[in-house]
């Protein structure tokens, strides 16, 4: 699977999962610099199997639910939500947020959400 082509497998991923929420220019750079860290890291490892994209894809679903539990009421994500559920992650877990990404544990407390 080629770079490009799972950058927007993932994207498409991210803008399902914020919906109905809209996500503000400059937290789409964010995540899309995220996601391109994923592809990178996912490329480098060889792990891009339907098994993995699929992980990935799970996980950047639970980090937008977790965007948009830090939306407060507003139905807008910006760098701040993007910033907070970064934070949430970080705090449910001993390892590094980037460290790990796209693989979180199965085990993260609070990944079904």
């Amino acid at each position: 699977m080629s770079t490009a082509n799972l950058q927007e497998q993932l994207w498409a991923t991210a803008l399902q999962s914020a919906n109905p929420f809209t996500i503000d220019p400059s937290c789409q750079l964010f995540l899309q610099a995220w996601i391109s860290n994923a592809v990178e890291r996912m490329h480098t490892e060889s792990r891009i199997a339907a098994t993995d994209v699929a992980t990935a894809k799970d996980n950047l679903k639970t980090f937008l639910q977790l965007m948009k539990a830090e939306a407060h009421g507003s139905e807008h994500l910006d760098n701040k939500c993007f910033r907070a559920a970064q934070h949430n992650l970080e705090r449910r877990t001993f390892l590094a947020v980037y460290s790990l990404w796209p693989f979180w544990p199965h085990a993260l407390p609070g990944k079904k959400i």
